[in-house]
């Protein structure tokens, strides 16, 4: 069961057809803002500054337990704040390699009352 059709906006990166932007809806729109959000360095978005995710912070971190804390304090912070469609009811962080966290997110979209879940590829250095 997909979003209901009133939840439209523009996804990232902008398609376009016949040199319009393409609206996009239902579930792969919230899918894409949980992305953003995870992505967008906090403090570098014009006119919203505290838009995103301190997960940026953690780049050059080392891979242990405290890293795996840290991401799950930040990403439970930035998705509470500004993914108001969702509920966050599970989130899974663990060490895919040396490099790479991997996370998974399990979340109830609130309109409906349906779960889905998000993989989340965070590479460290």
């Amino acid at each position: 069961m997909a979003v209901p059709t009133r939840t439209k906006g523009l996804m990232f990166p902008l398609e376009l057809s016949a040199g319009k932007h393409i609206l996009t809806e239902g579930d792969d729109l919230i899918e894409a803002s949980i992305r953003t959000i995870l992505a967008w360095p906090l403090f570098t978005r014009e006119y919203v500054d505290d838009f995103g995710s301190r997960l940026y912070e953690t780049l050059e971190e080392q891979n242990d337990d405290i890293l795996i804390t840290l991401v799950r304090r930040f990403v439970i912070d930035s998705l509470n704040k500004w993914e108001k469609r969702i509920e966050l009811s599970k989130l899974s962080i663990y060490r895919s390699s040396v490099e790479k966290l991997t996370i998974d997110a399990t979340y109830k979209i609130r309109e409906i009352n349906i779960e889905d879940t998000l993989r989340y590829e965070f590479y460290t250095t």
